[in-house]
């Protein structure tokens, strides 16, 4: 009987804390890994363990019994191995509730029940202990201690291990067959209705056949070449009908490049590899990307000459990625499996030119790209090096507050600060992306601009078919608004507004063009 318990005990745990680490995964591509996100999960963990606590409590004292704990165990279980499809049903409905609502009511929603149920598990296990002579305090105790046990191996190997390697739906049905089966095989051998038992199983293998189906059959028309769940989310390599290869992380187009020759179809990239053209040759030697993606800055920056080119980014499937489908050459450039800001703090190297292109999906880690970051990234420069920056704003620039900020922390960091005009022609209708966020490119320096080279024929040849990207080489100044003052408040460590300022465009992003009505 105790050691029914403490099994019992051992599933609870690793259910609870399985719950919290694969919600923060599904929130991820609607609300990214935010603050938001941390606070939600945690504070409705804590809620609803609070009713559950609460509940079994009451339960105790009316008389609990064995066979109700192993339903409650049963049915947290299934609402696990089901929370990609709920998640599916009700994240997409979030939306409308902003950024703090929506993250709240699918919190609510994905955690709340299984939680409520969990959280009843342990007093009714203690009031059980309790009745095999152990007394209350050692009862609680090993119960609690027991619980907390398989939630810690549940974080590390459901974090660390099942999700990178398997993803997350596939996850949720592993560690919901983990912690069902002590319940199942107990209910048996007590001989509960054994249909039931069965149905379940059923119902479970239903769920593995569904998981397998692979996604390249949902989406018509392209062929799907890689697919995996990792640190920073869903990553997908796509290989269209028109000769294109697509990477697409947490449902969102990160690039496109022509198959045959590995140029990317992406107008910022070129944009991006014209404005480091504009270091004069003899400085292009150090240069580092953030954020690898399919490769294509790198790329740009070894056509342009650079020596000495570091790829950074935290997800490593991205230098997998990069190499094998997208044609970036391992020996023209170094990765770099780590955070920008770490990398940074750690490297002892001077750069030439630092390219700033962060994205989990649409989310961009503020840390990055704050004040205290800007000021770093300036004390890596040389004397006349430049730093690059992408950032993905609401087209409008009344609306855009966030490229703004950004702007500041740069110019308040020392550095000479040009936002580059818009990208993309003023016509683009609302049926594009474009029309309503695009990608706004900031590129500052230590010096002001006037050590430049401004050889058109310079530029790679993937760039110089562009008249933006040939006027930027004639007369960068004019293609550019120059920062003479702070408009706003820069983003700083401390506070972390960039995320919710963001939500404008991520909400746009996810109900117009990903699930249009």
């Amino acid at each position: 009987m105790r050691l029914l318990l403490y099994i019992l005990a051992f599933a609870e745990g690793m259910t609870v804390l399985g719950f919290e680490v694969v919600v923060s995964r599904l929130l991820a591509p609607f609300f990214g890994g935010s603050l938001y996100v941390i606070t939600a999960v945690l504070g409705v963990t804590m809620l609803a363990l609070l009713f559950g606590y609460f509940l079994g409590g009451r339960l105790s004292d009316n008389g609990s019994t064995l066979k109700r704990i192993l339903i409650f165990q049963i049915i947290a279980s299934l609402l696990l191995i089901l929370s990609p499809i709920i998640a599916k049903l009700c994240l997409q409905l979030s939306l409308q509730l902003g950024l703090i609502g929506g993250v709240l009511f699918s919190c609510f929603i994905l955690l709340g029940p299984a939680l409520i149920l969990l959280g009843a598990i342990s007093p009714q296990l203690i009031h059980f202990l309790n009745k095999t002579d152990v007394n209350a305090g050692k009862a609680s105790g090993n119960i609690y201690a027991i619980s907390t046990l398989g939630g810690v191996l549940a974080v590390f190997t459901i974090g660390l291990i099942c999700i990178p390697a398997f993803g997350v739906k596939k996850s949720c049905i592993l560690f919901g067959l983990i912690t069902i089966l002590p319940s199942i095989i107990s209910l048996i051998k007590d001989r509960f209705i054994k249909q039931s038992v069965l149905s379940v199983i059923l119902f479970l293998v239903s769920c593995g056949t569904l998981i397998s189906f692979k996604t390249d059959q949902i989406a018509q028309g392209n062929t799907l070449l890689y697919e995996s769940d990792g640190l920073l989310g869903k990553l997908l390599v796509k290989e269209s009908n028109n000769g294109f290869t697509m990477l697409i992380n947490n449902d969102i187009l990160q690039s496109f490049v022509i198959k045959e020759n590995h140029i990317s179809g992406m107008p910022y990239s070129h944009v991006i590899g014209t404005l480091a053209s504009l270091n004069l040759k003899k400085n292009r030697k150090n240069a580092v990307v953030i954020g690898v993606a399919a490769g294509s800055l790198i790329q740009e920056l070894i056509e342009l000459g650079y020596s000495k080119i570091f790829g950074v980014d935290i997800d490593n499937r991205t230098q997998y990625v990069a190499e094998k489908y997208f044609g970036l050459n391992p020996e023209k450039y170094t990765f770099v499996n780590d955070d920008g800001r770490h990398f940074f703090n750690t490297t002892n190297e001077l750069f030439d030119v630092i390219i700033l292109d962060v994205s989990s999906g649409e989310d961009q880690p503020y840390h990055l790209y704050t004040k205290e970051a800007f000021e770093l990234y300036a004390s890596k420069l040389i004397p006349t090096g430049i730093i690059i920056v992408n950032v993905v704003d609401l087209t409008d620039m009344n609306d855009a507050v966030v490229v703004s900020r950004v702007g500041d922390g740069m110019f308040e960091a020392g550095l000479t600060t040009l936002l580059l005009k818009n990208i993309y022609p003023s016509n683009i209708g609302p049926d594009r992306m474009e029309h309503y966020a695009q990608e706004k490119i900031i590129i500052g320096s230590k010096g002001d601009f006037t050590q430049i080279e401004e050889d058109i024929n310079d530029l790679n040849p993937c760039c110089i078919s562009t008249r933006f990207n040939t006027a930027i080489k004639k007369d960068l100044f004019s293609m550019s608004y120059q920062k003479t003052s702070k408009m706003f408040e820069s983003f700083t460590d401390d506070c972390p507004e960039m995320e919710q300022l963001n939500y404008e465009r991520t909400k746009i992003l996810r109900t117009q063009f990903l699930h249009p009505k």
